[in-house]
């Protein structure tokens, strides 16, 4: 279970992480009892490398019965891209916005506000969804897309080159001094291990955040904005942080306690 998984995978696994995390069970719990390292369990919990053995040991470590987890999780709603669906959104910008606006629960005419499309052109681009088999497009009633809030797309795919040639500028050049700036930083030293688990605890945050803006949808919460969310975390350079104080102190020239 890696690479592209099938939908029905990615949300067993999910459904998996919630199960875990209920009953308070912990991946250095998992990892003694499997006798392997904290990070192959962080992977496997995200579906690399993980085996069908695997996942049954660690449902009986857990209490869980697998069939029932995937019965639980059976939801018919598509979890992932497929790689040609990411190639159509990637090159048609609106098309893609048209999309996450349905995701969210956007229906023609918050839509077509939104990004100021006719009619005409937006029921094109609902057709062109319809037929990649995005959304659901009935005569009468609401569009609904056919995959999950959370719905993921390739690490390094169609849909990450996209994000980083259009997205990510928009989120490095925003005035994080705004007063409508909501972010959180800091600077921790760790190991392999400890990116592993925050990239864990972020796949469990997206998909509250989906929650949270399903619940506002469903009770029409109003002066809803479009919000951008970006979690991240990666090795920092701490020759980056202090080159700019060596320089400026090499520029200075040797202090008199340098001297011998």
């Amino acid at each position: 279970m890696s690479g592209g998984m099938r939908p029905a995978t990615v949300t067993i696994l999910a459904s998996l992480r919630r199960q875990l995390k209920g009953q308070g069970i912990r991946v250095s719990q998992l990892a003694d009892a499997l006798s392997v390292a904290e990070p192959t369990v962080w992977r496997w919990l995200r579906g690399e490398g993980l085996t069908l053995d695997r996942l049954d040991e660690i449902c009986v470590i857990a209490g869980i019965d697998l069939r029932n987890l995937v019965e639980k999780t059976d939801d018919g709603l598509q979890q992932s891209f497929t790689l040609s669906q990411e190639r159509v959104l990637a090159t048609d910008r609106r098309l893609a916005l048209v999309f996450f606006s349905v995701l969210n629960g956007a229906q023609r005419d918050g839509i077509a506000q939104s990004f100021g499309l006719s009619p005409e052109l937006l029921d094109t681009h609902l057709k062109r969804l319809d037929r990649l088999g995005l959304v659901d497009l009935p005569s009468r009633g609401r569009i609904r897309a056919k995959t999950s809030r959370a719905v993921r797309w390739r690490r390094g795919g169609p849909l990450a080159v996209a994000f980083e040639k259009t997205v990510k500028p928009l989120f490095m050049s925003m005035d994080f001094g705004a007063a409508d700036a909501r972010y959180v930083s800091d600077m921790v030293a760790m190991t392999e291990t400890g990116r592993e688990r925050i990239l864990a605890l972020f796949d469990a945050l997206r998909e509250d955040v989906h929650l949270i803006a399903e619940q506002e949808a469903v009770v029409q919460q109003d002066a809803r904005d479009w919000s951008g969310v970006l979690m991240m975390v990666r090795p920092l350079d701490i020759g980056e942080v202090t080159q700019e104080w060596n320089a400026s102190a090499n520029r200075r020239g040797p202090r008199l306690s340098d001297s011998p």
